[in-house]
């Protein structure tokens, strides 16, 4: 008896001791872990208090004297003395101040920066092995905006990590590199190297060529792709009358209904005059996010005649689509040729759908 009383006593002892050990280890295990992000954190903050006290006076002499040659003379030998620590934290720094500078001092800080041979040393940093470092090279040389990066830009669309690849179309698209048209095109069209919406937007900026693709896109026989060419010509305006033909067609007859939405908010995007007649028929679509997509869109026509059909739908069943309704003719209220017509709907409107557009546009003001 006296063998099993010890046994019952000394199975919770034991017990207790291996759960007290685990505790302990985790206990250990955070606070380690605490300690070397709060070391890896200090070391971060030196790194970029030296890399700005290094660069910043470089181009703030730069900015006051305007001296184009002084300050890439004095930018290399400021980046050679860094080692590899350090150059990552000079290119998030020159990666800000190209965001930030003013356009009539950009052109002559990337002269200075392809001067220096810093363009080079991005260009050598897309080929490094740490993906992280690839993909922060890539965006350092999309903000500088170097022409000759674009190749070194290319091969990156197609690394092996994706947050690379991200970069590499960001960058291009920031560059406005028409030579990579034919290579982003193609990623669009067939969903490959990045999001279709990142491809769509660096192919949107960089223009041009890059409307025949959202046209192409159009027809694919993905919705998604189909999708993202209808916002991708919202952005064309130098070709929109040609944009708004298409949308309008798509808005017509796709038979997909994200689609149908997503052309009604692309000319809603475009905006006008004349609210095309397809975005009127699209209010009463037999799916609801097209109709809603469609009275929204019709906000962005300075159309005297679609204030009437406005003022109907601030009583649509669905609740949304009347809110819709009525912030846009608030503002129709607001543009020049509908505004008369949309103010005297508004002072005869007994919707609480217009009452509470108002209470909100006033608000807001």
């Amino acid at each position: 008896m006296s063998g099993v009383r010890v046994l019952l006593v000394a199975a919770p002892l034991q017990l207790t001791v291996w759960v007290l050990v685990a505790a302990t280890a985790v206990i250990v295990a955070v606070i380690a872990i605490g300690v070397a992000l709060h070391v890896g954190s200090v070391r971060a903050d030196r790194r970029r208090k030296r890399v700005r006290d290094e660069l910043e006076p470089v181009f703030a002499t730069f900015f006051e004297t305007e001296d184009q040659e002084r300050l890439a003379e004095e930018l290399r030998p400021a980046f050679m003395r860094m080692d590899a620590a350090h150059r990552p934290m000079a290119a998030l720094l020159v990666t800000d101040l190209m965001g930030t500078v003013s356009s009539s001092h950009t052109e002559q800080v990337r002269s200075a920066l392809e001067q220096a041979g810093i363009v080079e040393l991005g260009e050598r940093g897309t080929r490094r092995l740490s993906p992280w470092r690839r993909a922060l090279a890539c965006e350092m040389l999309g903000k500088i905006g170097a022409r000759r990066s674009v190749p070194a830009l290319l091969q990156r669309i197609e690394d092996r990590r994706p947050e690379v690849r991200i970069s590499a179309v960001r960058s291009l698209g920031d560059i406005g590199a028409t030579e990579a048209v034919p290579a982003l095109s193609g990623a669009f069209l067939e969903r490959r190297y990045a999001p279709t919406t990142v491809v769509g937007d660096a192919l949107r900026r960089i223009g041009g060529e890059a409307m025949t693709t959202f046209e192409q896109g159009l027809a694919s026989p993905d919705p998604i792709i189909r999708v993202s060419s209808c916002y991708g010509l919202s952005w064309m305006v130098e070709a929109r009358d040609a944009c708004v033909f298409r949308l309008a067609l798509v808005l017509d007859l796709d038979s997909d209904a994200r689609v149908r939405a997503a052309a009604a908010s692309a000319l809603g995007i475009l905006g006008g005059d004349d609210a095309p007649a397809v975005l009127r028929r699209a209010t009463t679509d037999a799916h609801l996010n097209v109709r809603r997509s469609a009275v929204k869109a019709l906000g962005s026509f300075d159309d005297a005649t679609i204030a009437t059909t406005l003022d109907e739908l601030t009583e649509d069943d669905d609740r949304e689509t009347a809110l819709l309704a009525a912030e846009a003719l608030v503002a129709l209220s607001r543009l020049s040729r509908a505004a008369p017509e949309a103010h005297a709907r508004l002072d005869s409107s007994s919707a609480w759908a217009v009452e509470y557009a108002q209470l909100v546009a006033e608000v807001s003001a």
